[in-house]
């Protein structure tokens, strides 16, 4: 109003010069009212598409387990994004440091972005303490670091399997911070059902080192079967009081002809045992 009085200008003979059809946008109806209201969308609100595109499949099958000598640690070797096989032959492990081995499921870039952070906080401790955190120490620092990405959108996961003053020790991480360290085995992943269901089958505390080479290779062999996310090879770990070892990598293909010849056989030689008695 000061600005009316101040220019001089009458609104009333301004809105009788005005044409009532005047309208700069064809589509668009002028109302007496000073606000516009445009027409609702006729599409139902069940029919409306998410903000953005589908969050990407994240597929993999990793495992670790306690045996007599110190942790066996397996994965596959398939990464994906969505129904794509970006790569069939990447390492899903990563050496954080001589005695401590993460394995890691989920978004390639987080699992590399955090396994480095992890590595550096370790040897941070390292460097004040004069020795390495304990795995459990080291899954304490794994999760104060993910934590304040709660929410936002990050996909990781990680199992540390490592050799400290108690021995051998597994624990789990989630990128919301969720830890878990009170269990024997661990499988993370798309494929982890069906890894679950042949550990379970044949894990047994105290085992030895074929027996669990043995387990470790068929878990995953039977999950890359059966899981179309999961594939590629089969990497296995050890991790010892002396260290971290690996052993050479084994395709799955051949790896399940393998299984089903000698379990064929087995079922042979059983059948025969069987007839003579």
């Amino acid at each position: 109003m000061a600005l009316q009085s101040v220019c001089s200008w009458d609104l009333t003979s301004s809105k009788e010069l005005m044409p009532r059809n005047l309208c700069p946008f064809p589509g668009l109806k002028v109302a007496s009212s000073p606000h516009v209201f445009l027409p609702q969308h006729s599409v139902s609100a069940s029919s409306r598409h998410p903000e953005g595109p589908p969050p990407p499949a994240h597929g993999t099958t990793t495992l670790a387990f306690i045996y007599s000598g110190g942790v066996v640690a397996a994965t596959d070797t398939r990464s994906s994004a969505g129904h794509l096989v970006c790569s069939p032959d990447s390492r899903k492990a990563t050496l954080i440091h001589s005695h401590l081995l993460a394995t890691t499921s989920g978004s390639s870039a987080d699992c590399q972005l955090f396994g480095r952070a992890l590595a550096r906080e370790c040897r941070i401790y390292q460097l004040r303490n004069g020795y390495m955190p304990s795995v459990r120490g080291a899954a304490k620092m794994l999760s104060m670091i993910m934590m304040p990405f709660r929410g936002m959108k990050v996909c990781a996961a990680f199992t540390l399997c490592g050799w400290d003053r108690n021995g051998p020790c597994i624990c789990y991480v989630y990128n919301d911070g969720t830890r878990i360290s009170s269990s024997n085995v661990i499988s993370v992943g798309s494929g982890s059902p069906y890894a679950y269901s042949i550990i379970d089958d044949g894990y047994r505390v105290g085992m030895g080192e074929e027996e669990a080479r043995k387990l470790a290779r068929r878990a995953v062999c039977h999950a890359g079967r059966r899981d179309a996310y999961s594939g590629g090879s089969v990497d296995v770990y050890w991790i010892r009081e002396g260290g971290c070892e690996r052993d050479a990598r084994e395709d799955l293909v051949q790896l399940y002809e393998k299984l089903v010849q000698e379990e064929t056989h087995k079922l042979g030689t059983d059948e025969m045992g069987k007839g003579k008695k």
